[in-house]
């Protein structure tokens, strides 16, 4: 007697491909994919919802600060502009001033200086305006009043406005003053210069409005909350006008957020990204008032703590539910592979099964399945053998045809081009057959290797005939004429795309071209019951008897690329591959009299009307 069949027995045969093994999987999946799927749930849904959260925040407070600075904007554009439409501004810069200035002028700067001191006092923000008369190199300052340029302190400014002042009307930048010569920190300014007078098209002055960065942050600080402490403001071009860190003003916003792609990004999505590790939530809207930008950078501390404390639980949930998913799929995959024992000790030990089985005794209902299971198993696979030969060899007469068909365009592209040639040698200037030669070679061209379908309807076929006949009609005036005689009935049956163009091709080069006269082609079609006949008639040249008992002995042969007529033989091999064996061309010609060829095609392909 062999030794019973165990358990490690069947998993050392069968492997991966035992029944337990694959049980055991199948249980360990079932058990433990809902966990993993419920756990990565959870996570995904607090990240959803914390971000959701952050992201409102974040955005509302970032709103404010925008609105704010608006308003600000908004007060400080006001002011400009009333300043530069104010006529003492106007006759500074438009009249011939000296300094010192007359009494009356001195009257005039007086009562500009009280009024720019005025706005530097109201707005706590401000850190002076200047207004430069540049006819009069005058510079009116609200802290210190009347100066010439060369004895002004401050001319960092000037530079830019003289490169700007004839492109723009008004642009902020960012800059940095010294306060006195020893002064290494510096003062750091957003400086807002619109050009002067308003009402005159030339302007030869400007009012610069000097904006202490320092107390504008404080102003914005105002009105953000403890979720943002990190604020960028950006002009047109991307460049920082303000930020808390002076050292990143005047840079590229780019250059400092690589990861943040704040070009492409939609307002008001909030982006992620990693800063030493370090995950921030950055956002930007766009100001309501001009083209700048407003970012704010948030990094997630708080969130990335609880998220840390979620996926460490969740991991130890998923240990402790593997360890569950293991002993559980053990007991059940035991439990099922126990009658699959027996059953196979049936198939593998018979003999010692008779001997502890005396007698006729009622198969079991789980033995019956295995042995029709292996016994469709084997027919199964013979039966795939079988369709999977069906097919390749329907696949590869499918690729034979394609092939036959592909033969066919460059012979008939060599003859086609050669008689352009002819004919753009004939003629000279202005319009003349060439175009239309080209526009027939065109649609021909697309006919032939834009398909999809090697089958085309027949009146689709006798369309790009047409053209070809056009070309060599362009080629051989005068030569031969063409006459059709096609029955409606046939119109929409299908043939083989290119079938009837070698035909005539091979009579009017073979057949009416070799002759001294004009020669005349006919291409006659009928229904003849479930088949549909087609005729290709020359009166050219003809063949000899001999050869045309050679060409359609050849003709029920397999298609041999060596040979002459490759034309002929090719579309009767297509015909013959597609359709069956009863199908394709038969030659009949007298020496001196013509040739006829004849296409029988099955009609049971019509193409059903739309």
């Amino acid at each position: 007697m062999k030794k019973p069949l165990s358990l490690w027995s069947v998993i050392r045969n069968y492997k991966f491909q035992s029944v337990f093994f694959k049980n055991f999987i199948m249980f360990l999946l079932l058990i433990q994919l809902p966990i993993v799927g419920l756990s990565i749930g959870i996570y995904k849904l607090y990240s959803k919802t914390v971000t959701e959260e952050i992201s409102t925040v974040h955005l509302t407070s970032l709103s404010r600060v925008r609105d704010m600075v608006d308003m600000i904007l908004r007060d400080v554009d006001a002011f400009s502009l009333r300043i530069a439409s104010d006529q003492l501004l106007t006759d500074m810069l438009e009249k011939d001033m000296t300094y010192p200035p007359d009494y009356t002028s001195s009257v005039d700067m007086e009562l500009l200086f009280r009024k720019l001191k005025l706005t530097e006092i109201s707005r706590n923000f401000v850190h002076s305006v200047y207004l430069y008369s540049e006819r009069n190199q005058l510079l009116v300052s609200s802290s210190t009043g009347l100066w010439p340029m060369y004895q002004f302190a401050d001319h960092g400014w000037l530079e830019t406005f003289n490169e700007k002042k004839t492109a723009y009307k008004e642009w902020p930048f960012p800059r940095k003053i010294k306060l006195y010569p020893t002064d290494e920190q510096g003062l750091q300014l957003l400086t807002l210069i619109r050009t002067a007078p308003l009402l005159y098209s030339s302007k030869t002055g400007g009012i610069i409005i000097n904006i202490d960065t320092e107390r504008f942050g404080r102003t914005i600080n105002n009105v953000s909350n403890h979720y943002i402490d990190n604020i960028f403001i950006l002009d047109a071009s991307g460049t920082v006008l303000y930020n808390n860190n002076f050292n990143l003003i005047n840079q590229p916003i780019s250059a400092i957020l690589p990861d943040a792609n704040i070009v492409s990004s939609q307002p008001n999505e909030p982006t992620f990204i990693y800063n030493n590790q370090l995950k921030e939530s950055v956002s930007f809207v766009n100001s309501q008032y001009n083209n700048w930008k407003f970012i704010s950078v948030v990094p997630l501390r708080l969130y990335e703590e609880k998220a840390s404390y979620i996926r460490h639980f969740l991991l130890i949930s998923s240990l402790c539910s593997i360890v569950v998913s293991l002993l559980l799929a053990l007991f059940l995959s035991w439990k099922m592979f126990r009658p699959i024992k027996q059953i196979m000790a049936v198939v593998t030990q018979p003999e010692d099964w008779q001997e502890s089985s005396p007698g006729h005794k009622k198969v079991q209902l789980d033995e019956i399945k295995y042995i029709t299971a292996n016994v469709l198993s084997a027919y199964g696979e013979k039966q795939e053998l079988q369709k999977e030969l069906t097919d390749r060899l329907t696949l590869l007469n499918k690729a034979y045809a394609v092939a036959l068909q592909s033969q066919i365009n460059p012979h008939f592209m060599y003859n086609t081009l050669e008689s352009l040639n002819w004919q753009a040698l004939r003629l000279t200037g202005g319009e003349n057959q060439v175009s239309e030669m080209i526009v027939s070679l065109s649609k021909l061209l697309r006919f032939s290797l834009e398909g999809e379908d090697n089958l085309v309807p027949l009146r689709a076929e006798i369309e790009n005939c047409k053209h070809y006949i056009d070309i060599q009609m362009f080629r051989y005036p005068r030569k031969f004429e063409v006459e059709w005689q096609i029955d409606n009935q046939i119109d929409a049956c299908k043939i083989p795309r290119l079938t009837l163009q070698p035909l005539l091709e091979n009579a009017i080069y073979h057949g009416i071209k070799p002759q001294q006269g004009p020669g005349k082609i006919s291409i006659t079609g009928s229904l003849e019951g479930e088949t549909v006949s087609l005729q290709v008639v020359d009166d050219g040249m003809g063949i000899d008897a001999e050869q045309v008992t050679k060409i359609n002995k050849e003709l029920k042969e397999k298609y041999n690329l060596v040979s002459q007529h490759i034309g002929i033989k090719n579309v009767n091999q297509r015909i013959k591959l597609i359709f069956g064996e009863q199908y394709g061309l038969h030659v009949a010609s007298s020496q001196g009299e013509g040739t006829e060829i004849s296409i029988t095609l099955p009609a049971h392909t019509k193409i059903q009307s739309e």
